[in-house]
């Protein structure tokens, strides 16, 4: 079956938002056993619509299209499809009815400019929309069939969750899905995972072997088509177990990516030191000068993490070192900010503010400016304290760039951090 995704408006033509619906619908495609052909754009005008809806069903069997179903002037995928069709709109009294239903549980009027959504091409069916006023609907030009979705990503993920996925299973009947498995690297260049991985399709013909830089991570990931197993119930449960093979291909690369392996199952840092730090039912405290609140922002994005994290202090200045974190005048005359011996020291002050089991902080050089011959820009110093005691390490890592140095800051804290978390031996090269 040939797929393809059509997104609609000219907020993403102009840049103004990212298409995040196109890639997760070919997310939900690939679990299926399906790949899409081609994602494509066009901007909010009529005949452009018309001209791509036209090419596509030429040349393919199902499209998705997102956006343009809104009450406003510029909202005109409808047309677009129709006049693609050869049709008219028509007023569709089901769609209309599900629209003065939403309206009214909302205690919301219904008015002329959203009757507008109501206006579908003939012959299409309606698509109900439980969490918008925007229906979609469905509609065959030529041999493809297009489903026509919400733009709005709550809206259009339910909507295709529980109106469009349960048509393509149907669709494809009996046959193959993919299985899909990520591992998370940090501390090699993409080259090198590659080269250290080049013999991959040799070993297992079968499986492909695809990358992802997504800075300062690469995803490795590997995929191969599995047959589906069935559910008495559904009629659809999902891939059926791969006899070992890919658990020996994913041994196989973690082997030869040694240490370097964050997650077998595609988290972040900030993720898997939240597992491992629920997992073991302990706590983290944070202390940062150079990452400025990184880390703590990181690990606050995961959700859940009010179970494990409890205090973070940016003590940007020497003073607030001392007096919050509790750092010894001595040692910062000594040795300065940015040292093992001050790092050291801020992770046991945090730790002790927050009364937390581990603590990690950070010390060092963004740049651009501010290096020295033995200090240059990209030097930060991570102190990691725990229940076995406070240890430190210097590393030198310098992207050329202030925003990248402060993230790869925080990706060397929190790795150096998991490592503790999951007992893994450090390597002299980090």
């Amino acid at each position: 079956m040939r797929v393809e995704i059509l997104s609609t408006g000219d907020e993403v033509l102009l840049g103004d938002i990212v298409d995040t619906n196109s890639a997760w619908l070919c997310r939900q495609l690939t679990e299926l056993g399906l790949r899409a052909d081609a994602v494509s754009a066009v901007g909010d005008d009529i005949d452009p619509i018309c001209r791509i809806v036209e090419a596509i069903s030429h040349r393919a069997d199902l499209c998705i299209v997102t956006g343009g179903l809104g009450p406003t002037a510029d909202d005109v995928t409808a047309q677009g499809c129709a006049k693609a069709a050869g049709t008219d709109l028509e007023l569709h009294e089901q769609a209309l009815a599900s629209m003065a239903d939403f309206f009214r549980k909302k205690g919301w009027q219904l008015t002329p400019e959203n009757e507008k959504q109501a206006m579908l091409p003939k012959g299409s069916a309606m698509l109900e929309n439980l969490h918008g006023t925007a229906p979609g609907f469905s509609l065959k030009v030529k041999n493809c069939r297009f489903f026509c979705l919400p733009g709005v990503p709550s809206e259009m993920k339910e909507m295709f969750n529980r109106q469009v996925l349960p048509k393509i299973r149907e669709k494809i009947g009996d046959r193959q899905a993919l299985c899909i498995r990520r591992l998370t690297v940090f501390g090699l260049p993409e080259s090198e995972v590659g080269r250290r991985l080049s013999s991959f399709s040799q070993v297992y013909p079968g499986i492909r072997l695809g990358f992802r830089a997504v800075f300062p991570l690469i995803e490795v990931k590997l995929v191969k088509a599995v047959e589906i197993a069935e559910n008495s119930a559904t009629g659809f449960q999902g891939p059926r177990d791969m006899d070992g093979q890919m658990a020996a291909a994913v041994t196989w690369v973690a082997k030869r990516l040694d240490h370097r392996v964050v997650s077998f199952e595609g988290l972040t840092l900030e993720q898997e030191v939240g597992r491992l730090l629920r997992a073991a039912g302990q706590t983290l405290s944070v202390a940062e000068s150079c990452t400025g609140g990184l880390i703590s922002h990181m690990i606050t994005d995961v959700p859940g993490a009010s179970d494990y994290f409890l205090f973070t202090g940016v003590t940007y200045a020497n003073s607030a070192k001392m007096g919050v974190l509790g750092v010894a005048e001595e040692t910062l005359v000594a040795h300065g900010a940015v040292h093992e011996e001050t790092a050291k020291q801020m992770a046991a002050g945090a730790r002790r503010a927050g009364s937390s089991d581990w603590a990690v902080a950070t010390t060092g050089i963004a740049g651009p400016s501010g290096g020295t011959p033995d200090k240059p820009v990209g030097t930060v110093c991570v102190g990691v304290a725990g229940p076995d005691g406070v240890t430190a390490r210097r590393f030198v890592l310098d992207a050329g760039d202030r925003e990248k140095n402060k993230h790869l800051f925080a990706a060397a804290a929190l790795e150096m951090l998991r490592r503790k978390l999951a007992g893994t031996a450090e390597s002299a090269d980090g």
